[in-house]
């Protein structure tokens, strides 16, 4: 399994942390001020790291094991 399978697999976790708190993708647009869905559908899909969306899902409590940050975000866990 490749570097983008492996975080694919593991941000999963995090969409399901979002389905179980009402938290739609829309909803991260809508607070971060995003004129575009597709940062966030990107990110969500471990094909991007917007460190803004990572950033708002861990002060909403997502664990940042359901994120597979990258190295450069790390010291946020």
């Amino acid at each position: 399994m490749n570097q983008v399978e492996k975080t694919r697999e593991i941000r999963k976790q995090a969409r399901v942390w979002m389905l179980e708190r009402d938290i739609r993708s829309v909803d991260i647009q809508n607070a971060l001020r995003l004129k575009s869905h597709s940062l966030v559908a990107n990110t969500l899909a471990g094909r991007q790291n917007n460190r803004r969306v990572l950033g708002y899902l861990l002060e909403q409590g997502c664990p940042a094991e359901y994120l597979d940050l990258p190295t450069t975000m790390e010291g946020n866990k």
